[in-house]
């Protein structure tokens, strides 16, 4: 048990610590591999069989995302205390605040749908892009579709940063810490920006990591990669919050309990 201030979470860490959390998660990964990747291949599947529900499938499937990334935020916590882990613990999304972690899957939603019309009313066609690749158009008429595209995209992008810096540490928040969803949106967005150089340096070795499991036929390498990608997120959660909670959800003493 550790007492500690709000105002001294998030910590901000040493850039190489971004590397460091993704060694975590691998050391995390190899305490029990197989049930870690049967666990992802069952919950991605679910998640992806949501999403081929007509009409709603594509938002059934953006609600649950943050369901299964607390299920594997609760294994990973389980095997770093030294217990043994079971498939219950990848249910502890559901089985807990399962209506604030959807929201935050909502919020995710909402704002990929806001930022996607947004990119379509600047003239980005990605359906265009591709018919014009596949087609070998002339390159004249190429270039004015990637003309047309590029501002889009980059306002895209943009856009899409702190839509994922809000909800990057949302789910551990949520889960470990109490937190209601606004105040998980807004701590994380903040433990984001304070520690840019980190986030950044492990944004680049979790992108290498998937670019080789994407190499490995039918994405098998997957079953590796997203599994410590997940250790890597709650190793950098443990790094920067570790003992920050909800204040509603602090004991009366103000102690945190780890």
């Amino acid at each position: 048990m550790t007492s500690a201030s709000n105002q001294d979470i998030p910590r901000k860490v040493a850039a190489s610590q971004g590397f460091q959390w993704v060694a975590a998660g691998f050391r995390l990964y190899r305490k029990t591999p197989l049930l870690l990747s049967a666990a992802f291949a069952m919950l991605f599947g679910v998640v992806m069989a949501l999403g081929l529900i007509p009409m709603v499938g594509g938002a059934l499937s953006e609600l649950a995302s943050p369901l299964m990334v607390a299920g594997f935020l609760a294994a990973y916590r389980t095997l770093d205390g030294g217990n043994e882990l079971e498939l219950p613990n990848f249910l502890a999304g559901v089985q807990g605040p399962a209506i604030p972690l959807m929201a935050v899957g909502a919020v995710q939603l909402l704002g990929t749908l806001l930022i996607g019309k947004i990119m379509l009313g600047m003239g980005f066609d990605p359906q265009a892009v591709i018919t014009a690749a596949q087609s070998q158009k002339d390159p004249a008429e190429m270039q004015a579709l990637l003309n047309q595209a590029i501002p889009a995209v980059l306002t895209g992008l943009v856009l899409f940063t702190p839509l994922i810096m809000a909800t990057w540490f949302a789910p551990a928040l949520i889960l470990f810490g109490g937190a209601r969803p606004a105040t998980a949106l807004g701590v994380s967005l903040k433990a984001v920006a304070k520690n840019w150089a980190a986030m950044t340096v492990n944004g680049i070795a979790l992108g290498l990591l998937l670019f080789l499991a994407a190499l490995v036929p039918m994405l098998l390498g997957l079953l590796v990669a997203m599994p410590v990608l997940f250790g890597s997120l709650y190793a950098s959660y443990q790094a920067i919050f570790a003992v920050w909670a909800e204040d509603s959800a602090r004991p009366p003493s103000n102690v945190v309990s780890l």
